[in-house]
C-alpha cells in the first residue's frame, strides 16, 4: 500500500517509517500540506496521514483540499496531533474513512486506525502491549 505522510516531526517519522516499510508499505514523506498535495497528484496514495499542526497549511486544510479532489474524495485518511484534538475528532466522527489519533499514540492504535479506514485488516491484535509510543 502506498502511504503518504505529511509531518514535520522527524523523531516520529524516524520510528514510524521503518515500521510501516517492514509491514510491506511504501512510504512517501512530505514536509507539509502543499508538498503532500503535489505528491498525491503525481502518484496514487492508498492512505494519507497528516499531522494537524504543520507549516504551509494545517492538516485540517489538507484534509479539506484532498476531499475536494475527485480521486481522493473517499480515500482513507488519518489525522493526528499532540495539540489540536477538537476539530480532528469531530471530522473523524462525520467521515467513515477518517480517523483521528492523539499524540502520543501506540502502534496498536495506529494499526487499528489503518485497518478501519482501509477496510483491509492487516494488523489483527490491537490489544497487544507495545511500549512504543509515537
Amino acid at each position: 500500500m502506498n502511504v503518504v505522510i505529511a509531518d514535520d516531526d522527524q523523531n516520529l517519522l524516524a520510528m514510524l517509517v521503518p515500521h510501516l516499510e517492514h509491514e510491506g508499505h511504501q512510504v512517501i514523506l512530505a514536509a507539509n500540506g502543499p508538498e503532500l498535495l503535489k505528491k498525491i497528484k503525481e502518484l496514487r496514495a492508498d492512505l494519507i496521514i497528516s499531522d494537524i499542526n504543520m507549516p504551509g497549511f494545517d492538516g485540517i486544510e489538507l484534509y479539506t483540499k484532498t476531499r475536494a479532489m475527485p480521486e481522493y474524495a473517499c480515500s482513507p485518511f488519518i489525522l493526528w496531533s499532540g495539540l489540536e484534538t477538537g476539530k480532528g475528532a469531530a471530522l473523524a466522527q462525520a467521515d467513515p474513512k477518517l480517523r483521528f489519533l492523539k499524540k502520543p499514540f501506540s502502534l496498536a492504535a495506529l494499526h487499528k486506525a489503518i485497518d478501519e479506514v482501509t477496510d483491509m485488516p492487516m494488523f489483527g491484535d490491537y490489544g497487544a502491549k507495545s511500549g512504543l509510543k509515537l
